[in-house]
């Protein structure tokens, strides 16, 4: 008997050999285990990162615990690949550009600063046939849309909608620019043509801004014009009110409005605008091309000073609610904005003098839904997910809906399609 040989020692058995492979099967197993359970995945940490960074506004739209929020990010980036992690935090797909590289200022903006480049001859040409245009409607729609086309493109204002908020949404400073810089050329081409479209946006060019000089083509254009050549809505009724109130005629302004609340809101100014645009588009304007071009009315849109939601405000005000009379009025009013707007201003204006009225919580959370809802799909138009073709299509359709239906029937509309929050 061997001295060396241990108890367990059989012959013939190459115990080396033996355990060199036991060693390998064990380290198998146990890399496959830790596989398994994500211990080699860093990308949540990388991915959750990057949706706190870039995305505060579907956080504000939508509100979600932090943990929930992380872990939702965490799933996400573990289906992801290390390479589609990176690649995700350095570019952004672009419909018809590719892959854009995101640099510090986000996926928005690289996106849309090289969409701005690359449309600018199709952009030049669509304003050269507006300027063309036989319409003073046409003509109009290009004086607004150079400065808000030329203008470096923005991040876009998120605006949070909460319980004490009152949810306005933020304006555009390129269109507010736009309408206050060319409001006396408005002027002047609708006291020529007078055509009612072009009146009706001249008349909220002249609103927004400061007030108009005196003697200007502005402070010649009558809120009595404007009815004459719209007089089935409420927009023009509601400006004569807030020119009656500037002349601080109480009795006049009241009867303005008493006219406006038996009148639906018409958008004339926004549907003469959106088809002069529509009448001039180039045909080989493609998806980049409407894309500038529905951001661009989108600024115009968020940029002009709508007369309901300015006149009601400045009529409600808690010290006025305290006239006798004055309440119930405020009342049908805000009711009128939130119930029957045409437009986001119109029921923030609304809900805004609500609160002012002291409408319980049930009832501004109710008036509150259409703009949650705009924030939430505000939200979904933004971020490394919203440049890619199938992405552009669903916006484009968007703003095919606000021009034919209205915005706020547009927002109901999408926002039906979204996941809840």
């Amino acid at each position: 008997m061997r001295i060396n040989r241990i108890w367990f020692d059989r012959p013939g058995v190459r115990w080396g050999r033996a355990l060199v492979i036991a060693a390998v099967v064990t380290a198998g197993v146990a890399l496959w285990i830790a596989d398994s359970r994500g211990l080699w995945n860093e990308g949540p940490a990388i991915e959750a990162d990057i949706v706190l960074a870039t995305a505060p506004a579907a956080s504000m739209a939508a509100p979600r615990s932090a943990p929930t929020a992380v872990s939702a990010a965490a799933e996400q980036a573990s289906a992801r690949s290390p390479i589609e992690t990176l690649r995700t935090a350095t570019d952004v797909r672009v419909c018809g550009l590719g892959s854009v590289p995101v640099g510090s200022d986000g996926p928005d903006l690289a996106a849309r600063r090289l969409r701005a480049e690359r449309t600018r001859p199709v952009m030049a040409r669509w304003l050269e046939a507006l300027q063309a245009s036989a319409e003073p409607r046409g003509k109009a729609a290009a004086l607004v849309l150079t400065p808000v086309l030329a203008a470096p493109p923005v991040a876009t204002a998120r605006t949070a909608c909460g319980a004490d908020t009152d949810c306005a949404p933020a304006p555009s400073l390129a269109g507010v620019v736009a309408w206050a810089s060319q409001r006396e050329r408005l002027a002047e081409l609708a006291a020529s043509g007078r055509d009612p479209g072009v009146l009706a946006m001249a008349m909220q060019a002249c609103a927004t801004g400061s007030p108009p000089a005196e003697g200007s083509a502005c402070q010649r254009l009558a809120a009595e014009d404007w009815i004459a050549a719209d007089p089935a809505h409420a927009e023009p009724w509601l400006r004569l009110a807030e020119q009656e109130q500037e002349h601080t005629d109480a009795e006049l302004a009241d009867e303005a409005f008493r006219r406006a609340l038996a009148l639906p809101f018409g958008r004339l100014a926004e549907q003469s605008l959106l088809g002069a645009v529509q009448a001039a588009q180039p045909a080989d304007a493609g998806v980049l091309e409407k894309l500038q071009m529905g951001e661009a009315l989108a600024a115009l849109r968020g940029g002009w000073r709508e007369p309901g939601g300015s006149a009601v405000s400045a009529y409600c005000t808690a010290q006025q609610l305290k006239l006798a009379g004055r309440r119930e009025l405020c009342q049908q009013l805000a009711e009128h904005l939130v119930l029957r707007g045409a437009t986001l201003q119109d029921v923030a204006s609304g809900r805004a003098v609500g609160r002012r009225l002291g409408w319980y919580p049930e009832r501004m959370a109710a008036a509150a839904r259409d703009l949650e809802a705009a924030a939430r799909l505000s939200a979904g138009f933004s971020g490394e997910e919203a440049h890619d073709c199938p992405a552009a299509q669903r916006q484009i359709d968007y703003y095919a809906a606000v021009a034919a239906q209205g915005e706020l029937a547009a927002v109901r509309r999408f926002a039906a399609s979204l996941p809840r929050p």
